[in-house]
């Protein structure tokens, strides 16, 4: 068989539990997934339900500042959910340069 060192067979079963941790996290992702607030629409384009997505999840789209992100939450905690994306013209700071940019990013479900 293969005459390992003690180090070497250290190393290798490191390498092999941190492999299984990986998938087993993987697994659970997948399995346990709370995709709620957004929808997968290719490889590289996520789009955001804007009705259900917290300043968190608005901060991690290009465009939006923390200041937007509350402007957003606020106009929908004040004015109920958005029943087009086109609602976003109505908050201050989104003018349609920024809603150009903005309204592929999101999805009103």
């Amino acid at each position: 068989m293969l005459n390992l060192t003690l180090q070497e067979r250290k190393v290798i079963l490191f390498l092999f539990s941190v492999a299984l941790v990986g998938w087993g996290i993987n697994f659970a992702l997948k399995v346990n997934s709370p995709v709620t607030k957004f929808i997968q629409v290719d490889n590289h384009i996520t789009k955001i339900n804007i009705n259900k997505a917290n300043p968190q999840d608005l901060l991690s789209t290009s465009g939006i500042t923390p200041k937007l992100a509350k402007d957003i939450v606020a106009y929908r905690n004040t004015k109920g959910t958005f029943r087009d994306i086109e609602e976003l013209k109505e908050i201050k700071g989104i003018g349609d340069y920024r809603y150009e940019k903005l309204k592929d990013l999101f999805f009103v479900e």
